[in-house]
């Protein structure tokens, strides 16, 4: 009696093919949510059309500085410093056949803590950034509000931390603002030349900030070199003074020559790691059209959203 009453409750397949189907939401389902509450659609992407108007309003003409640069030394000689002797491999760690080249030092040095502590501290360019966060006068700082600050701050109260958002900005941030800001690209994949672009509402700032970030990291990577050149110039002496043997007081000597070449390089006032090939050079950045579409686009996306969750709402409350 068990199996027969089994089997009297299970459906055919055909019933439960069409009951499946019945509760698929197909697209002509979704065509129709779409169709019924098409006013809301049309409303929410002419509000999205209407705040991409605003924010291109907003957000004021634009700028862009742009400057080619180019390796300025080639750095195979420091392998054939290397070959001459090992002497140098205890004092740098390694041998000099493995030394990062100079551009490539460049590169990674345009948005170091160290290069943005040195653009703060000899240009004053922390407070130029986030002017609207500091007096250019006092120097002091105001706390910082906002979505964004609220969340940060949150977050950084559930960890422990301090409030981000309370205090001076310091080095970190400029790094950061220097690495989402300043975009670095190779012209051509065969070529060595990169450009280095930054936008802002003020051209003359523009120019000015990527010629100072140039300059700077330039200048560091000449100091690190300069200080390690000084170490292998000290230590070299020290050894040629102390060598007997002559094959070893020659190889001394030449390895010494080599290095005293490039502790020169160092002090001479040109481009060291990277030289300007052009620019810097401004131009007019048009992003009205693509900052409409967008929020139009985003504005449409919303509308169907809400359109397709219409079936969600309790049919009491349903006004559209």
């Amino acid at each position: 009696m068990t199996m027969m009453r089994a089997e009297q409750e299970m459906e055919a397949p055909t019933s439960v093919i069409a009951s499946y189907l019945r509760k698929t939401i197909s697209v002509s389902y979704l065509l129709g949510l779409a169709w019924t509450a098409r006013l809301f659609i049309v409303i929410a992407t002419v509000l999205g059309f209407l705040y991409g108007i605003y924010s291109v309003y907003a957000a004021g003409p634009a700028y862009m500085a742009t400057i080619r640069v180019s390796p300025a030394a080639n750095d195979a000689s420091l392998g054939d410093v290397a070959n001459t002797s090992s002497l140098l491999a205890g004092l740098a760690g390694g041998s000099g056949a493995n030394q990062v080249p100079k551009f490539i030092q460049f590169t990674y040095a345009l948005n170091s803590i160290e290069v943005a502590r040195i653009l703060d501290q000899k240009y004053d360019l922390l407070c130029r950034v986030y002017r609207s966060d500091c007096d250019p006068v006092t120097h002091q700082w105001k706390a910082r509000t906002g979505i964004r600050e609220f969340v940060t701050s949150i977050t950084a109260r559930l960890s422990g931390l301090p409030d981000p958002n309370i205090g001076p900005r310091g080095a970190e941030d400029l790094a950061k603002y220097i690495e989402g800001q300043i975009v670095v690209a190779q012209l051509k994949k065969t070529d060595s030349v990169y450009s280095l672009s930054y936008a802002n509402r003020n051209p003359q700032f523009a120019s000015q900030f990527v010629s100072l970030v140039v300059k700077t990291a330039n200048d560091y990577v000449r100091a690190q070199s300069r200080a390690t050149q000084e170490r292998y110039v000290d230590y070299l002496t020290a050894s040629a003074a102390k060598a007997t043997n002559v094959e070893q007081r020659q190889a001394i000597d030449a390895l010494l020559l080599q290095e005293e070449r490039q502790l020169m390089m160092t002090e001479v006032d040109v481009p060291y790691a990277a030289k300007i090939l052009d620019g810097p050079t401004i131009t007019p950045v048009n992003q009205a059209l693509k900052t409409i579409a967008k929020w139009t686009a985003l504005g449409l996306l919303l509308g169907i959203a809400l359109a397709m969750s219409r079936d969600l709402v309790p049919r009491k409350w349903r006004r559209w």
